[in-house]
């Protein structure tokens, strides 16, 4: 079935800044579960009702300062507005989620929840009984992975299955990014990893250790893990053109092509990134580095 249906010409969107009370005032005036966090015009996170009862309130926060990119999940999984339900369905169950933002492009579009499965009608009980399942498996801290209640004690199976959600949804964000850098550079997938995990390496070892570290934390954690061994600056020896260097000897391009490569993996860490912490990274770049990420980048 196609998801058109549960396109929206008007979405409930902020941005990183925002606070917890204008997320949960958002909600409340919208009669919404959940707002959609975004950079745009990459989606960045989602806050849900539970998240403010859990985070805010559990956490003795206060709502009219704690911004939405200290406690939104950042690992989105998305659904093209293209898909069918058969899709949304899966990805529900594989991930143990409730809502899938639906894009067309970059752009969110739409977003369809478990009670849209329900009132639809033609998901069948079983498959919704997966998809509940899967989220009360989801680890939490007085009950472990793959546990359907609070309890002592967990099996290898359901421990697994948990492990591999998560596992996928950091797969899933992974992707996005890597996307973006093939579609800003027309590099195949390979290469547009090999560019990305250059530049972003480069781009870390030419900060201190604490901006380099800031600046990681806001990556997909499959990129993370790759870049601990970026953390010895600050390096004064790269610079834009060594950057370029190394893209053109590790894909095999030109200079010109490797120019051009680095412009669009700039702009993708830029668009991935809050504007903040390209602000601050900026103030360590010589001037050649700083024009290559946006100095205004939504926040």
């Amino acid at each position: 079935m196609s998801l058109e249906q549960f396109r929206r010409t008007r979405m409930v969107i902020l941005n990183r800044s925002s606070t917890a009370y204008q997320a949960a005032r958002a909600m409340e005036d919208n009669h919404i579960g959940a707002v959609l966090v975004s950079d745009p015009p990459w989606l960045t996170g989602i806050v849900t009702d539970r998240d403010l009862a859990l985070a805010v309130l559990g956490g003795g926060l206060d709502p009219k300062t704690t911004r939405l990119d200290e406690m939104m999940s950042e690992e989105v999984i998305t659904c093209d507005i293209s898909g069918d339900l058969d899709e949304v369905v899966h990805l529900m169950r594989e991930y143990g989620v409730r809502r899938i933002p639906l894009v067309e492009g970059a752009r969110p579009v739409g977003l369809i929840t478990f009670d849209d499965l329900v009132v639809d009608g033609t998901v069948s009980p079983a498959a919704l009984r997966d998809i509940v399942t899967a989220q009360l498996e989801a680890e939490a801290p007085q009950k472990p992975a793959g546990m359907l209640h609070p309890g002592a004690g967990t099996t290898a199976q359901s421990l697994t299955r948990a492990l591999m959600r998560a596992k996928a949804r950091a797969e899933a964000t992974y992707d996005q990014m890597v996307q973006a850098v093939a579609a800003a550079t027309g590099l195949e997938r390979a290469r547009s990893e090999r560019a990305l995990l250059i530049t972003t390496c480069m781009l870390c070892q030419r900060l201190t250790l604490d901006k380099a570290q800031n600046l990681i934390a806001q990556f997909p954690s499959m990129l993370q893990s790759q870049l601990d061994q970026c953390l010895e600056g600050p390096d004064r020896l790269v610079s834009r053109q060594a950057i370029e260097d190394e893209l053109s000897r590790s894909l095999g391009v030109s200079t010109e092509g490797a120019s051009e490569i680095i412009r669009g993996v700039s702009t993708v860490i830029s668009e991935s990134v809050s504007a903040g912490q390209i602000q601050k990274a900026r103030g360590q770049l010589p001037q050649e580095m700083k024009e290559l990420f946006s100095a205004s980048a939504p926040s």
